[in-house]
């Protein structure tokens, strides 16, 4: 089970926040014990997730029904944004407009400034998971992280080319399922957002 955490505050105010440490928003509260109690009586047997707190917030109110401590892992964590950080996407635009139009298409193709490249974003990322999959052949396991590592899992997972990862929504708390098994990745859901209804 592979979920990007919910709506933090800079989330909320449109504002990027790469790996700065945002706390979840009243809202993104409320959508992670909306996934929680759809999980609940799921089979999970370990809940991962990024160090940052607004996926480790998320992680543990999913993993609390279970009786489960999140064990968490840098590699999950959000793409260094660099200099964007703490700027609204308009901020980005005027400064960084054409850097901005090739991450939004290719992003495959961008080294953020001060920050990091998506190809050592996915190399973590991937890492992070094959990881846990080895730690736990055969049973479910919740990874909760963000809307960079999720992309990567799922373009991975259908071989897409790097640059497609921008062809598929990735919304706050939305649950992408993977099953991994003996002739690889196979995507079972992407972005299902059916636990929030009433929520937003």
């Amino acid at each position: 089970l592979v979920i990007r955490h919910g709506q933090s505050l800079w989330n909320q105010a449109g504002i990027i926040q790469g790996q700065q440490d945002i706390a979840l928003s009243e809202l993104g509260e409320r959508q992670a014990a909306a996934i929680s109690a759809r999980l609940r009586s799921a089979p999970v047997a370990a809940v991962y997730a990024s160090p940052l707190c607004r996926a480790l917030q998320t992680a543990q109110v999913i993993a609390a029904p279970h009786g489960l401590t999140p064990q968490t892992d840098a590699d999950l964590a959000e793409i260094h944004h660099g200099e964007w950080e703490g700027l609204t996407e308009a901020d980005v635009a005027r400064s960084y407009g054409e850097l901005l139009e090739l991450w939004l298409t290719r992003p495959a193709q961008v080294q953020m400034p001060e920050g990091e490249h998506y190809a050592d974003v996915r190399e973590r990322g991937l890492r992070a998971m094959a990881h846990i999959v080895a730690a736990h052949p055969g049973q479910m396991d919740a990874v909760v992280t963000h809307d960079v590592i999720v992309r990567v899992a799922i373009a991975n997972a259908l071989s897409l080319p790097d640059d497609h990862v921008t062809r598929f929504m990735v919304n706050n708390a939305a649950l992408n399922v993977i099953e991994y098994g003996p002739s690889g990745p196979m995507v079972l859901c992407v972005n299902d957002t059916s636990h929030l209804e009433g929520v937003q």
